[in-house]
């Protein structure tokens, strides 16, 4: 029995009614930059507040809601320091999460989660009907949103490197294609791990034009080559794997499909499929891949028509361009590895 099946139903609503509160609260702490000012070591309230120029009574509110969560702690009254959780929410912390959570519990995200009634009414995105255009085109027009959206790609691919290349042996390859890698973090992960291994990171201009520098810092731009373009177009030829993390999530199964046909025709025979995603069951079960489930909501909010997929709705669309899944390789995260073959 889970830990939430344990808990009154009376309280369980309410928990789960409430849980807007701590996500802002994160939010808030991860905004103020509150981390990299407990980088110099503990502090009370007011020396906090000082440096984040807000009010001391309250910060000092904020900070206990916060320690109650598990994000930081009070060693002594009014006394507060880093703990691992808010060790992560430093902007100069290996595999940082404050893009993360600024992007997530962001203002955005909370004007488009609103509208989610009428997500479920209509099936359509909220982001859509907001902004007349979907998450990717209006990255493309906002600089800002689209650096902090590549920022919060790469510090989740950054915490499933570890479990991926202890889940998955990358070293049977000479050359991977990262399709729609963002800025390289997780293809940087990869090559690190696997110093005999080549890559090419291809996303659109925009995006790959920020990889260098993550590259060059994990010591691996030597042997990893940068392609701008579109997947729904064509993606790199030549390669021996083609990865594909968390993409097909963002799309419909039509759209899904084309990007699949587009690597098969870029792929020799002898060539392996990789995808990186959450692996649904067909049965929904409390306290069993919340967060998974969640997340395909935030698909329905935010996507033209993404959706988390279960192994059956996977081979399908897979079967459709020309694949057959090889395995399912799980980790000690809710993502999975498929692996496919074409057919």
């Amino acid at each position: 029995m889970s830990e939430q099946s344990k808990v009154p139903p009376a309280l369980l609503l309410r928990h789960l009614a409430f849980v807007m509160r701590a996500s802002r609260a994160l939010y808030v702490g991860a905004q103020l930059g509150v981390a990299d000012i407990l980088a110099a070591g503990p502090m009370s309230s007011g020396e906090i507040a000082a440096q984040a120029g807000t009010d001391a009574p309250t910060m000092r509110r904020l900070l206990r809601a916060l320690v109650a969560q598990g994000v930081f702690e009070e060693e002594a009254p009014d006394l507060f320091r880093l703990n691992p959780a808010g060790d992560l929410l430093r902007n100069d912390a290996l595999a940082s999460q404050r893009a993360g959570v600024l992007f997530t519990a962001g203002d955005l995200r909370w004007q488009l989660w609103s509208d989610l009634f009428e997500c479920v009414r209509t099936g359509e995105a909220a982001i859509e009907r907001t902004f007349g255009k979907n998450v990717f085109e209006r990255h493309a027009e906002n600089a800002e949103e689209s650096a902090l959206f590549n920022q919060a790609m790469a510090s989740f691919s950054a915490a499933l490197v570890p479990p991926l290349i202890a889940a998955y042996d990358f070293a049977a390859f000479r050359y991977i294609a990262d399709v729609g890698g963002g800025t390289g973090r997780l293809l940087a992960g990869i090559l690190s791990a696997n110093p005999n291994v080549r890559g090419v990171l291809f996303d659109l201009p925009n995006v790959v034009s920020a990889a260098l520098p993550l590259l060059e810092a994990s010591g691996v731009a030597a042997r990893c080559k940068i392609e701008g373009g579109s997947f729904f177009e064509d993606v790199p030829a030549g390669a021996d794997a083609y990865l594909l993390r968390a993409v097909l999530h963002d799309w419909d199964d039509e759209r899904a499909i084309a990007i699949l046909a587009n690597c098969r025709r870029a792929m020799t025979g002898e060539a392996t499929l990789l995808i990186v995603e959450c692996v649904m069951p067909e049965r929904a079960e409390q306290g069993k891949m919340a967060d998974a489930y969640l997340l395909d909501l935030e698909m329905l909010v935010n996507t033209p028509g993404g959706r988390e997929r279960t192994a059956a709705e996977f081979t399908s669309i897979l079967e459709a361009a020309k694949f057959c899944v090889t395995r399912i390789v799980p980790t000690t995260t809710p993502v999975c590895l498929i692996e496919a073959r074409p057919l």
